[in-house]
């Protein structure tokens, strides 16, 4: 068994014709997600771009099946992903009715009655009581450029027509445009830079009282099935238009880091070429402070990257008792 107290991958994902997170639409035009970076050679760039968001509700998405699969306890409404969790559960708001005790035992009745709350975190407002998700996603950006100044992200206006059935052809009459109305829908290719770090300590613990209140077994549980889902993440990213612009994955290839300590697995933008020795090298400091606190993984395939996080799954052992 390893000791891991925090996890992070950096990784880069090639994907082909993808329409997964839209602004919006204006007239009969869909508009995708655009974002303003500084590159690694310090140059403004405008690039197409994933939400933190899109990221995180994929892998709750995942999530919620591979806890009920480690026979986790789920509230009524984390199970119908609803992104409101246990807040939104009628038993437990009984029970905050009738509760009359410290808010920190509130939150071990959250952290013990639903494990995805626990993970992926919820605000119960009326009681301005926090639970900081455990899972934290950056955006998911395109590279502007390779090492030669290329663009290697871009982004089309691709045009569709509704379908119908039955058309009118007559002069005068119903036109195609009336009963098939066009429109015009993204599709984004290139090569995009992930980042996202599992503070896997906090599974399970009372931010309030800073003690565990989940068994370490359970909590183990939980670990193993986020760590599950987000490798189902990178393997099929479900966003939006997959019916019809199922994202072609074409390469995966990353780094992951895990940390034994309180210091944190360290993480390095891909969007720096020499991200990965960069996140080696900062691994190599921290060890110095804590040694063999700290271990960095390659990968050069998406195989080889759900294997790593398989491995950590398999070996996995938390802090506490």
């Amino acid at each position: 068994m390893s000791l891991v107290q925090s996890l992070s991958i950096c990784a880069r994902i090639t994907l082909d014709l993808h329409s997964l997170n839209n602004e919006g639409t204006e007239g009969n035009q869909q508009q995708t997600r655009m974002v303003h970076i500084i590159d690694q050679r310090g140059q403004r760039a405008v690039v197409n771009a994933v939400s933190g968001d899109m990221f995180k509700h994929i892998l709750v998405g995942h999530l919620v099946p591979q806890l009920e699969a480690e026979q986790q306890p789920l509230s009524e409404p984390a199970r119908r992903y609803d992104p409101d969790r246990i807040t939104a559960d009628a038993q437990f708001l009984e029970v905050v009715r009738h509760y009359e005790g410290p808010n920190s035992g509130l939150l071990t009745e959250i952290l013990t009655r639903c494990s995805l709350t626990d993970l992926a975190g919820a605000l119960f407002v009326d009681e301005a009581l926090p639970r900081k998700s455990c899972i934290e996603f950056g955006w998911v950006v395109g590279l502007p450029a390779d090492g030669d100044g290329k663009p290697v992200t871009t982004t089309e206006q691709y045009f569709h027509v509704k379908y119908a059935s039955e058309r009118g052809g007559a002069a005068g009459g119903e036109t195609t445009v009336g009963k098939q109305p066009i429109f015009h829908r993204p599709a984004s290719s290139g090569i995009y830079a992930l980042v996202c770090d599992l503070d896997l300590y906090r599974i399970g613990l009372n931010d309030i009282t800073r003690a565990y209140v989940v068994a370490r077994p359970d909590r183990e549980r939980r670990a193993k099935a986020l760590l599950h889902a987000l490798a189902a993440t990178l393997v099929k990213p479900e966003g939006a238009q997959r019916n019809t612009q199922n994202p072609h994955i074409v390469a995966c290839e990353g780094i992951v880091a895990t940390s034994a300590t309180s210091l944190p697995a360290p993480t390095v933008s891909p969007l720096n070429d020499k991200y990965a020795d960069e996140m080696e090298a900062v691994a190599g400091v921290l060890n110095r402070i804590s040694p063999n606190g700290v271990e960095t993984k390659r990968f050069t395939t998406l195989a080889g990257g759900v294997q790593i996080l398989a491995d950590v799954a398999a070996q996995l052992q938390l802090p506490g008792d």
